[in-house]
């Protein structure tokens, strides 16, 4: 993501290039902060939504990105107002959407009219709700969107993905709810293809894959104990690890349906086991030997790997399970590999 790449801009004077894009008037004062939005005007629609008396259930980011469901912007729409008010009014966090409390609302709104996704396309109005959401963020945003003045009205076609604010989160605390919407988004990518495989699978090699992406899941939710849990990035650090994990999978089912299999020797084979369990053992007499502040401050111990490594013997023998019914001739590479890749994060593991 972006942010952690933008770290020094220059402001002023921004507002002044996004108003002339727009074909609106900047503040009088050309001033590079929030105060050059607040007085933006907000659409008609807006009087029409009713303020909640609890966090709204829906999800606004899910229907704007279309995660789980197809994209609907006026439902995105509906939905970001509701979680607007909500936010205004401080009803807290809900405990069955979490993620919405931050992505949602006011920063949907932000992405929505700056995409122009369903509506007419209004940079500064978008601002207003950038501000809204965080201002650090929104001046972030600013000279990013200077650079793409007239990008967007003279050729649209040219704009390959959504501007996303997210990308421009400042704080640990926004970093860490945007990571986990852009998490969401790439999971959603990757069950689309998953779902799309299993069409082509028989009743006994689909109901193997379902036991697969069940010990998956386990095995990579499991893995967030086994990442350094100290500092405040702690949630973006896990998330981090575990989207590689992730992406791994991915990219291994991609492989192997293509019949492109790992290039092993016999020797990597037959001994890739013992070469796992020794490493294994290694690590966990090397945490086992933590002092108690390194642990206290959220360094993996070796009770956490032990924990995570059943999970990864259930993932790896359901690995190994369906690639002899889906890839009969290739099976023992393929576990081999799979207990390959384990050997290397152990290693990464301090």
């Amino acid at each position: 993501m972006r942010f952690f790449g933008l770290t020094t801009v220059i402001m002023v004077g921004s507002y002044a290039l996004v108003a002339d894009a727009c074909g609106q008037t900047a503040s009088p004062n050309g001033a590079a902060d929030c105060s050059a939005y607040v007085s933006i005007p907000l659409p008609a629609e807006a009087d029409k939504a009713i303020a909640p008396k609890t966090t709204p259930a829906c999800t606004s980011y899910r229907s704007y990105r279309g995660i789980g469901r197809p994209v609907n912007y006026s439902e995105a729409r509906a939905c970001a107002w509701q979680e607007r008010l909500a936010q205004q009014a401080d009803l807290g966090q809900s405990q069955e959407e979490p993620t919405a409390w931050v992505v949602g609302g006011s920063l949907i709104l932000a992405d929505i009219y700056f995409n122009g996704a369903g509506v007419k396309r209004d940079i500064p109005l978008a601002m207003r709700f950038a501000c809204e959401s965080e201002e650090g963020m929104a001046m972030l945003a600013l000279p990013e969107i200077a650079k793409l003045n007239g990008g967007f009205a003279l050729a649209p076609t040219r704009v390959r993905r959504p501007f996303e604010f997210c990308d421009y989160a400042t704080t640990t605390f926004t970093m860490n709810f945007c990571s986990e919407y852009k998490s969401e988004i790439e999971d959603d990518h990757r069950n689309r293809y998953y779902n799309s495989l299993k069409s082509s699978m028989t009743t006994e090699q689909r109901a193997a894959f379902e036991k697969l992406l069940a010990a998956q899941k386990a095995y990579i939710e499991a893995h967030a104990s086994e990442v350094d849990q100290g500092g405040s990035i702690r949630v973006i650090r896990a998330i981090g690890s575990q989207s590689i994990l992730q992406d791994l999978f991915h990219a291994e089912v991609v492989h192997f349906e293509r019949k492109k299999w790992p290039v092993l020797s016999d020797k990597q084979i037959t001994t890739a086991d013992a070469l796992l369990h020794d490493e294994y053992v290694k690590k966990l007499q090397e945490l086992r030997t933590q002092a108690k502040d390194a642990i206290d401050q959220g360094a993996v111990t070796d009770g956490n790997l032990s924990r995570v490594e059943e999970t990864w013997q259930a993932y790896r023998d359901a690995w190994f399970a369906f690639a002899r019914l889906r890839y009969p001739g290739a099976a023992t590479v393929v576990r081999a590999e799979i207990t390959l890749d384990r050997y290397r994060l152990l290693k990464t593991i301090r």
